[in-house]
């Protein structure tokens, strides 16, 4: 059971002035029972001085009726006893029943006044009465004889007496008691509010709010001096959690600029603490404080890799979550728990996928045309017929050409990839520039029997060579995949808005398959491998587009079913005026 300062204080006033309420009735009773007592005997003794002087001065009166007077004048009980302990009168006995009175021989104060105690005094309960009674007895000459005079006195006047003057302190006790209870409320109240306020003020601090109002002063020493010292303690705890804090925020700012993820756990594998990459690789809540791994981490593989250092150390692993390479490196602290830091790799691991299809590609692309030249160079060099020879030159600058556009695209896709080419932007007439590269695609192809179109005459905000480039792949790969007697057609329009050319270079040859589609802008990748090789291309011209088109601001995809022919559409910019 918890009680406050207050009620506490409060109790042990109460617990005092009660004590001293019920000391002081107690003793006031003793005292004054005492005293009443000391008067009462020797207000007694004066009376058995009386009895005795009227016993003495007594000329031949019956002992029963000398009893009797003795009482009329003292207002007690007298009872006249011989030596032997036989009763010879008393006054409130019948006299005819006086020789059946026991023998008072063993009665305390009648041995003492036979010994020779001038007044001898016994208290207690008469069996005759049934009172208590105090008895006082002393030696009287009667006829000549000695007797006893005893006078039986009831001290229940005393008592009552004591009971009313307790019952009247007790009383005026009470009064002071409840005079004293309100002064010590008070008073309690206010030794308690400056030390309820300092309570106050360490749940405020407690609770994070160290600008919680300061107790008042209660002008009592050591109370202020608590205060004064807590009032410091305040400051200094202020002063330190500030730094702490803006130690912390360093802290997080400084984990939540890091790329990689970081994953602080406890020793019982509950999350301590994350940072901003870590939510993003790991789609979790921005604060799982003290969240269990396995609530928050649905990943088992990556739940195991996050728990397991805070058991066993672990060599860092690599786990694909979502279609993300991500490599956790995990190590155990020594005060407990374990931190984990997350690096999505995916980008690296793409682009060594890249680089080992480059290379594999390359090779390969570089292996056929060098195979082909060795060849036909060492068949040149047997002297063959003439004939033969013109064929096998043919071959060879055929072969040569090949390697010469790879090495010219790789150059290409690599300036542009590096940001080595930069867009010069200006106002491009699209049908200049597509007839411009249809002629170099034509001079190269002049055996192929195409059809050839423009519908269009829009402007557009281009890089005039790069465009020029654009349509020259696009061009190429239209014819080297449309058969004789087909038709490519080039078609620019404005989009309703008015802010952008679409322009769409359709073929009607073999088509694409729809799952190759999404592809297709991809470095090496053909549909068909043999038949692109065949046709002579190197499998960069539509990545080396796309990077072309992005460079000026714009967008391509493609369109095609397979035997019905292919559409690529870019949308550039359009121009800002149009040429007159």
């Amino acid at each position: 059971m918890r009680l406050r300062i207050q009620h506490a204080l409060f109790a042990g006033y109460l617990g005092v002035v009660g004590l001293l309420v019920a000391l002081i009735v107690l003793m006031v009773g003793s005292g004054l029972r005492r005293e009443l007592r000391a008067d009462f005997r020797e207000e007694l003794d004066r009376l058995l001085a009386l009895g005795e002087r009227i016993v003495s001065s007594s000329s031949g009166l019956d002992p029963h009726a000398l009893a009797r007077v003795i009482t009329e004048r003292t207002g007690y009980r007298v009872t006249l006893i011989r030596p032997d302990g036989v009763v010879i009168g008393d006054s409130f006995v019948d006299p005819t029943e006086v020789s059946a009175v026991e023998n008072h021989a063993d009665r305390p104060e009648v041995q003492a006044a036979l010994g020779g105690a001038r007044t001898a005094f016994s208290e207690r309960e008469s069996a005759t009465v049934g009172t208590s009674l105090l008895y006082g007895a002393r030696l009287a000459p009667l006829a000549g004889e000695p007797v006893v005079l005893r006078i039986a006195a009831p001290q229940t006047s005393i008592e009552a007496t004591v009971g009313r003057i307790q019952t009247t302190v007790a009383a005026v006790g009470i009064l002071a008691t409840l005079l004293a209870l309100v002064a010590a409320y008070v008073l309690s109240g206010a030794l308690a509010r400056p030390l309820v306020g300092l309570a106050e003020r360490t749940r405020g601090i407690a609770q994070g709010d160290a600008d919680t109002v300061r107790p008042q002063r209660l002008r009592i020493v050591e109370v202020d001096e608590l205060a004064s010292a807590f009032e410091r303690l305040t400051e200094e705890l202020r002063h330190r959690i500030g730094e702490l804090g803006e130690e912390r925020d360093a802290i997080q700012a400084l984990i939540d600029c890091m790329a990689e993820g970081v994953v602080a756990l406890t020793d019982d594998a509950r999350i301590l603490r994350t940072n901003r990459a870590a939510h993003e690789m790991l789609d979790v809540p921005k604060e799982p404080r003290l969240a269990p791994v396995g609530s928050v981490i649905r990943h088992p593989e990556l739940r195991e890799a996050l728990k397991q250092p805070t058991i066993d150390p672990t060599a860092p692993r690599e786990v694909l979550i979502g279609g993300r390479h991500v490599l956790v490196a995990s190590r155990a602290l020594d005060r407990g728990g374990s931190v984990a830091t997350l690096m999505d790799i995916t980008d690296l691991r793409r682009m060594e996928r890249v680089r080992s299809d480059f290379v594999a590609n390359a090779s390969h692309e570089l292996k056929t045309p060098l195979t082909s030249i060795r060849g036909y160079a060492e068949a040149l060099a047997d002297d063959p017929p003439e004939e033969l020879q013109r064929k096998f030159l043919g071959s060879i600058l055929s072969n040569t050409l090949r390697l010469q556009h790879l090495v010219d695209d790789l150059l290409d896709l690599s300036r542009l990839e590096s940001g080595a080419r930069s867009a010069k932007l200006e106002d491009v007439p699209v049908r200049d520039v597509v007839e411009e590269a249809w002629e170099l695609v034509a001079a190269v192809g002049a055996e192929l029997e195409v059809h050839f179109e423009i519908r269009g005459d829009d402007v557009v905000l281009a890089d005039r060579q790069g465009l020029i480039q654009v349509f020259r792949n696009l061009l190429d790969n239209a014819v080297r995949h449309t058969p004789d007697g087909g038709h490519v057609t080039v078609t620019t329009r404005p989009e309703a808005a008015g802010a952008h050319v679409v322009i769409t270079v359709a073929d009607d040859g073999e088509g694409i398959p729809a799952q190759a589609l999404p592809r297709v802008f991809e470095r090496f990748y053909r549909a068909d491998s043999a038949r692109a090789r065949h046709a002579g291309g190197t499998g960069l011209g539509l990545a080396i587009v796309k990077h072309l088109v992005d460079a000026m601001d714009g967008e391509v995809w493609a369109t095609s079913e397979l035997g019905r022919g292919t559409s690529v559409t870019v949308r550039l910019p359009a121009a800002g005026e149009l040429f007159p």
